[in-house]
């Protein structure tokens, strides 16, 4: 079964990652490379997990037989590799939580169809070949068809971090349980094999267009608007948590994202209904929007209702646009309406 075909197990490994990254989990991603010439003087934390991901095992010629190459393979662990290799990437998982992704990482790479694996197999293998071949040898790399392993490539091809030739280990940015659920909500968007299309600026640093506060139960109307945006909007200039996503998996959250709707965005879409009254993180944005008001910044503010909760502060003389008459297409051309006559 394609990924197309598992949208309901993709949203189900969102919400469990999705737990995950909100823990601030003490858990880091690694990859380290070894040539034959290295030295193993590296120390790792405990817990940790290390897996092949690929290798490159060489140019085919007088001195490296594909003979010999068979060989190897043969007498080879999958977990370590194939003997003889010039180049080795292993993935590395350190920290007290490392069993739970490595559970939770092998079930995400059943995502995948055998098909769909050798895709990721295949773009893995060609970018190594591209760094490491010169053109004139027939060169071989390969990798690791463990379920893990899978997935830890998937990941590294999604941020393009698969081939490099830099000895030693190189830390992801990203924790892997925010780093999963970013690769795993682009899956849920488009069910396709490519590279990260998100945001990965420094989100503090950027100044929105527009940023959407909604309760996450409204999410299916608002992601709809803010597909329609992207494509009207440059890149950076939409707010949408599942865009930098990654980024909000860290303490300290409730005052980047006042600073976001406060004094980064130069309009503020407020989804309202009875579930935004209730949740605590609507509750936050909702603070920094009622200061806007209480400046006399009116015009940086957009509501849209889907029903007629009571919201502290909110009153019957305030204007609003109907999310039950209205489209996402309407209301994201009446976004786009406002962000003209703002600037």
């Amino acid at each position: 079964m394609s990924l197309r075909k598992k949208s309901t197990e993709i949203k189900r490994l969102i919400d469990a990652f999705e737990a995950e990254a909100k823990k601030f989990h003490d858990i880091t991603f690694s990859t380290y490379t070894i040539t034959q010439s290295s030295t193993s003087n590296m120390k790792f934390k405990s817990p940790n997990h290390a897996i092949n991901l690929w290798q490159y095992y060489g140019k085919i010629n007088e001195e490296h037989s594909s003979k010999d190459f068979i060989e190897n393979l043969k007498e080879s662990d999958p977990q370590w590799g194939i003997r003889g290799a010039q180049i080795s990437a292993f993935g590395l998982i350190e920290g007290d939580t490392c069993d739970l992704f490595l559970k939770m990482a092998r079930r995400a790479a059943h995502l995948f169809s055998k098909k769909e694996a050798d895709i990721i197999s295949s773009k893995v293998v060609n970018e190594i070949l591209e760094s490491e071949s010169d053109g004139a040898s027939k060169a071989i790399a390969s990798t690791n068809s463990n379920s893990l392993a899978i997935w830890l490539n998937y990941l590294l091809y999604y941020l393009s971090m698969t081939s490099h030739k830099q000895e030693g280990i190189r830390a992801i940015d990203i924790d892997p349980f925010a780093l999963s659920l970013l690769a795993l909500e682009q899956l849920l968007i488009e069910p396709t094999i490519k590279k990260v299309d998100k945001s990965l600026s420094k989100v503090d640093d950027i100044k929105f267009d527009v940023a959407l506060s909604f309760p996450g139960e409204k999410r299916d109307y608002v992601s709809e608007v803010a597909n329609i945006l992207r494509e009207n909007l440059d890149d950076d200039r939409l707010f949408y948590d599942f865009d930098y996503q990654s980024q909000l998996a860290r303490p300290n959250i409730d005052i980047l994202l006042q600073n976001i709707y406060r004094n980064n965005a130069k309009l503020i879409v407020v989804f309202l209904s009875k579930e935004y009254a209730q949740k605590e993180w609507c509750g936050l944005e909702w603070r920094a929007v009622r200061d806007i008001i209480k400046s006399k910044g009116d015009e940086q503010i957009m509501f849209v209702k889907f029903d007629d909760a009571q919201i502290e502060g909110l009153f019957s003389i305030d204007g609003y646009i109907d999310a039950n008459i209205f489209t996402p297409k309407n209301v994201a051309d009446f976004i786009m309406e406002r962000i003209k006559l703002l600037a």
